[in-house]
């Protein structure tokens, strides 16, 4: 039996990946990268709870909306990123 839903999945993989693609180009140090990561996970978690849908017949793998989530996670990380952390 699984441990995470395949919901809490997904967004487990989308936060680390979007996090550690915006350390790569936007990161200084090391000590970002968990910052990144909650940002990230932020961003994707406020667009699944709220159900923010684009106006288009788009695919949601497990209930996720992916392309909302990405869109989302990138500007709270390029908000995050332009902070003095």
């Amino acid at each position: 039996m699984s441990v995470l839903s395949p919901a809490a999945l997904l967004l487990l993989l989308l936060t680390t990946t979007h996090a550690t693609l915006a350390h790569a180009l936007l990161g200084r140090t090391w000590r970002q990268l968990p910052i990144f990561w909650v940002a990230a996970a932020a961003g994707c978690l406020i667009a699944t709870v709220l159900s923010w849908r684009f106006p288009l017949n788009l695919p949601t793998p497990a209930g996720v909306p992916m392309l909302e989530a990405s869109l989302l996670a990138w500007v709270v990380l390029i908000v995050v990123s332009r902070l003095r952390l």
